[in-house]
């Protein structure tokens, strides 16, 4: 017992180190939806309202993307304790990191120790396994920012490792029915994960389920957290991020397509000249574009992305989602994550293993019928399946090799452990120095330092004006300046998320403007993007991002 206590906790001390050591610093700085969960729980904790004056909604408008509600709520307290801050804000994510950690080893120990085979190991695997995801540059790019598929991580674990603990302990399979409920509520991509998972568990345990009794209980539960999440399903609001990002919709194709008109035209009129006017209109009709075989073949595509060589291991997908020069996963870990893989499939699957690669295929579901995949952040969910997998291959291995002679057991061990340590001693370099040079465009560095200087001396002008350029300009004034929540609704609160002209507070204004034609006779301060200005413009501050380009200037109008 001792010496399990320690092994856990010297992981956990690693995965803190890991998730909490400049927490507030490293990314440089918050990026938009960031300061948006800051600013909404800061007015939540002060008023119960959000920052559109909506009373403890279940969706958060936020920028006009539909923020689901867990990630907000969970940050009130913490912003109570530590006040409004770049650290409070990433802080629930970082300690659901580690959390997730913990619970990464019981989810092993009972999954493996029901595997006759590597039952002997299970313990090993175990505490592999919660050793890599506490390492892992894909969980830890996410648990140190705040991003809410971290936390939807963590609820959706729970859930199955609730749902096969109760199998033997029917109250925790209620515990099951809870978060599974709770995850509908946690982000966009787990409210078909989290389902598909339920149903799947119920599919493989469907003759070692509880008594009737706990099973209506379970759907009792459930379906409350299920009634309650019917008026955002059904919400046309809501829908908005879905509508606009899923490639079955004609409008989310025009992005890719710009000649999507005439694609269907050309269609119909090949059909038509063939003699198969109707069929035409049947398969070639923006209305029908399921049918499209050109849209399913591309779906299929971007679900198979998801496990493709260059988005695990060499330079995944988007800037802001890994660090410079990294994949989502190290590279150490390819051959034991395909021993372990083939392993399980041959030799290792039973009741409880199957839901592995089950999860597996469930994730990229959601994520393959958006235009924007493979997508490191909706396939989050992956986790901590790749490091069970990677564990298993590693302790296989392990058990090989111990078996050959002494030399070769010593080697492969230094092999090992000189792997591991290079690989990771790189990637700790590439995030805590290059994510914050090379990426300070991408995670808005200089909102920060601009809000600073405007404070500083807004009272020497009539106005200040901040250009829409700026990207969501409204919500980084609002969090940075800590504006009083209260005030702010009094005077209507935020109009728009962010793509509109129609938010200001005290002195700011957030608009497009004309250097030029702006209220001359009035003295005006200016914020906006370099191209918002002129060469001749009486520039008082250029904020650089830390490669040295121009992020942000601030400027005084001319006087007649």
């Amino acid at each position: 017992m001792k010496r399990h206590a320690f092994l856990i906790g010297i992981i956990l001390l690693l995965a803190s180190l890991l998730r909490l050591f400049y927490l507030g610093k490293t990314p440089i700085s918050l990026e938009w939806d960031e300061v948006a969960i800051g600013y909404d729980a800061y007015s939540i904790l002060e008023t119960g309202r959000d920052q559109f004056g909506k009373f403890l909604p279940i969706t958060f408008r936020s920028l006009d993307d539909y923020k689901p509600p867990i990630y907000e709520y969970i940050t009130v307290p913490v912003v109570a304790l530590f006040g409004l801050s770049e650290f409070s804000v990433r802080l629930p994510s970082a300690i659901l990191g580690i959390a997730t950690v913990g619970l990464t080893y019981y989810l092993t120990l009972l999954i493996f120790s029901r595997v006759p085979s590597v039952k002997a190991y299970s313990n090993f695997i175990a505490y592999l396994s919660s050793f890599l995801i506490a390492i892992s540059p894909w969980h830890l790019q996410f648990s140190r920012a705040a991003f809410e598929v971290n936390v939807s991580v963590f609820i959706t674990m729970l859930a199955v490792y609730f749902f096969i603990r109760g199998l033997i302990e029917p109250k925790l399979f209620l515990l099951s029915a809870f978060f599974f409920g709770l995850d509908l509520f946690s982000y966009h991509s787990t409210r078909v994960v989290a389902p598909l998972l339920m149903a799947s568990l119920f599919i493989i345990f469907n003759q070692h389920l509880p008594v009737k009794r706990f099973i209506l209980l379970f759907f009792l539960i459930f379906g409350i957290f299920f009634i309650s999440f019917i008026p955002i399903l059904i919400s046309p609001e809501a829908q908005i991020r879905f509508k606009a990002t899923n490639i079955f919709n004609p409008g989310a194709r025009y992005l890719e397509e710009k000649d999507l008109d005439k694609i269907f035209l050309d269609n119909r009129i090949q059909d038509k000249n063939v003699g198969f006017e109707f069929a035409g209109k049947i398969f070639h009709n923006q209305r029908l574009i399921f049918t499209d075989y050109d849209t399913l073949k591309k779906a299929f595509s971007k679900y198979i992305s998801h496990f493709g060589f260059e988005f695990l291991f060499i330079k995944g997908d988007v800037p802001l989602h890994h660090a410079p020069g990294f994949g989502l996963l190290y590279l150490f870990e390819l051959p034991f994550l395909i021993i372990g893989v083939q392993y399980l499939l041959r030799k290792g699957l039973n009741h409880y293993t199957l839901i592995l690669p089950i999860w597996l295929l469930i994730v990229p579901l959601p994520v393959s019928v958006t235009r924007e995949a493979p997508h490191a952040v909706r396939s989050e969910l992956f986790l901590p399946i790749f490091q069970l997998f990677t564990a298993l291959g590693v302790v296989l291995i392990f058990n090989f090799v111990r078996h050959q002679s002494r030399w070769f057991f010593i080697t492969y061990l230094i092999v090992i452990v000189m792997l591991l340590s290079i690989n990771h001693a790189f990637y700790l370099h590439q995030y805590y120095v290059h994510t914050n040079y090379e990426l300070s465009r991408n995670w808005m560095y200089g909102r920060k330092e601009a809000v600073e200087l405007t404070e500083k001396i807004k009272n020497n002008y009539e106005k200040v004006l901040v250009s829409l350029r700026v990207d969501m300009p409204h919500i980084f004034w609002l969090f940075y300046t800590k504006y009083p929540p209260n005030k702010y609704l009094l005077k209507g609160g935020t109009s728009s998320g962010g793509f509109e002209e129609k938010n200001h507070f005290d002195k700011y204004e957030f608009r497009y403007f004309n250097y030029y034609s702006e209220e001359p006779n009035n003295k005006i301060l200016m914020v906006g993007a370099p191209n918002d200005f002129p060469q001749d413009a009486n520039v008082i501050k250029t904020i650089y991002y830390l490669d040295g380009t121009e992020a942000l200037k601030i400027v005084e109008n001319r006087q007649k």
